[in-house]
Parts: structure tokens; sequence; C-alpha cells
């Protein structure tokens, strides 16, 4: 390619020379640091070019339950919070397949996470249990999550919402007036929305008819923990009735097509459109693998 500009070329050469011959010990200074100059020029001009060409990352919003109990039979309380498999099998995905995470609670308190969800019985490994709570520890967002009314006012800037079960979210989520507003925003952009176990229950808090019409998610195939998994939770791990049960007929009830695996405590999720739900804790990996299908769909169609 011809050098756009030859005579400044030349400028400075015959300038070099001229230094040489008529000033060498100034010279000398120029040549020994003459290197590091055009170094340190490099480094700046590469730094800039790879900061100018990158591109953001698809930024995910993970809602929590901030709440630690659950009022069971009307007159004792159970400790709870967020299930810790539920929330970190798909954030440790979505982490390693590019996305930014950022997490939101009802204003802005830290999570407890669900005692229960603690236990071996739920995890491959000690290490892995023990990892996992690394990991989330390690995301300064998770330690410190912004408010729900922030996450509405943001909620353009993200590609999906992701709301992890653990009986928390019966407590304070479900009957928080910012998580409708949420809801809908994602649901009206058809932006991937993914619920897992108790989680589908707060489809609940959107507005609806009678026989579910007006309903955002009216026709929707929908997953969530079933009626004999809430028998067993209720009888063998909380030994009492939480005040909202039976979600999957109530899901029924506003329109939705209900399905679930034929066998308890097995792993079994579902997408319909842009919506993923899933049964229980043992279904980490049929949810996240439709919920990053929706995401990549979803980014086919926008652009953040």
């Amino acid at each position: 390619m011809p050098n756009p500009n030859p005579n400044q070329n030349y400028f400075l050469l015959f300038s070099y020379q001229i230094l040489k011959r008529n000033e060498p010990s100034r010279f000398k200074f120029f040549e020994m640091i003459r290197m590091p100059i055009i170094l340190i020029i490099s480094m700046v001009v590469f730094q800039f070019s790879l900061f100018a060409k990158s591109e953001p990352k698809p930024k995910v919003l993970i809602v929590m339950s901030a709440a630690s109990t659950l009022l069971l039979d009307e007159n004792q309380k159970h400790p709870t919070g967020v299930f810790l498999n539920e929330l970190v099998h798909p954030a440790i995905h979505l982490n390693q397949s590019g996305f930014d995470l950022e997490f939101a609670t009802p204003n802005g308190k830290k999570v407890t996470l669900d005692p229960e969800s603690l236990k071996d019985k739920y995890w491959n490994s000690k290490e892995e249990k023990e990892e996992a709570i690394r990991f989330l520890t390690s995301l300064s967002s998770f330690q410190n999550p912004m408010t729900l009314e922030l996450a509405i006012k943001n909620n353009q800037s993200y590609i999906g919402l992701l709301i992890p079960g653990g009986q928390g979210l019966m407590t304070d989520l479900l009957y928080d007036r910012n998580l409708p507003i949420l809801l809908s925003r994602f649901q009206e952009q058809k932006k991937t929305i993914g619920l897992v176990c108790h989680a589908p229950a707060l489809l609940l808090t959107l507005p609806s008819g009678s026989k579910g019409e007006g309903f955002l998610f009216q026709g929707y195939h929908v997953n969530s923990v079933t009626k004999i998994e809430e028998w067993f939770i209720e009888t063998f791990v909380m030994k009492g009735k939480p005040k909202v049960r039976k979600i999957s007929d109530l899901l029924k009830e506003r329109g939705m097509i209900y399905e679930s695996s034929i066998f308890p405590a097995s792993g079994y999720a579902t997408r319909d459109r842009n919506l993923v739900t899933s049964q229980n804790p043992f279904s980490g990996e049929e949810f996240t693998k439709l919920y990053l299908d929706a995401l990549k769909d979803s980014l086919k169609k926008f652009s953040f």
C-alpha cells in the first residue's frame, strides 16, 4: 500500500540524520530512550484496540428470596431460604458460557441459604458443595444484591431472568409488589424467564380473570414442584403446611398446561417459547440446558 504522506517520512528521516551529525550527545540519549518509548506506545495502542473491540457480555438477572423462615400451619416458623443447588447449577454454567450475572432481592437484603439444601443428599460430593459456596461468595453482586426497584429500572439491560427455588420465596417474593412488574416487563419483551421448583408459583402474582383471561402466560406449558413432592416435604421435612400449596393446580386454574415427571424427586424441566420451568432440586441439568438454549435463541433476536 503506498505511503499516504511520503513528505512526512522524509522530514522525520532528515531530522534524524541532522541530529546524529550535529548533536552526537543528544543523539546518543535519543537512541537510549527510543525503543522503550516505542514499546510503551505500542502497548498503549494494543490495549486500547482490545478495549475498543471488546463487546459487553449479555446480562442475566437472578432474583432471589431474602426470607429465612416460612410460616407453617399459621403458628410455627420453619427455617428456609434460597435452595443452593437450584441457584448454583444454572449460575455456574451461565458464568462459564459468557454471561454476566447480577443479583437482586427484596430491599437488597442479603440472602439466606436454605439449611435443607446444604445436606449431602443434594450433592455428588462434599467438594462439589464447597465449590458451589465458594463460587457464590466470589461474586460481589451476590454478596451485595440490588433492590427489585433498581432491577425494574435496569430491566432493558438484561437478556434473561432467573429465579431459583427454595421456599423462602413463598414468604417474600410471592407478596412483593415489584415482582409482578418485573415478570411483566420480561414477558412483554419475550425475554427468557427461568423458574425453578417452587418459583413457578410466582406467576400467580400476575393479574388474571377468574378463568385465566388476561393472564400473560395463558396456554403456556409449565412445570413445578408436584403435589406428591409437596406432600412429602410437608410430612417428612417441614412437618407442617404453608399457606400456599398445590402449586400445579393453581397454575392450571390460570390456563397453563401443567406437565411433570411420573416419578417424584427425578429430574424434569420443560420449555415453552421463552419460559423455562423445572420440578425439583434434582432437575439442574435438564433445566440449565433448556435455559441456555432459550438464552441463545434470545441472543439472535436482541442486541445488548
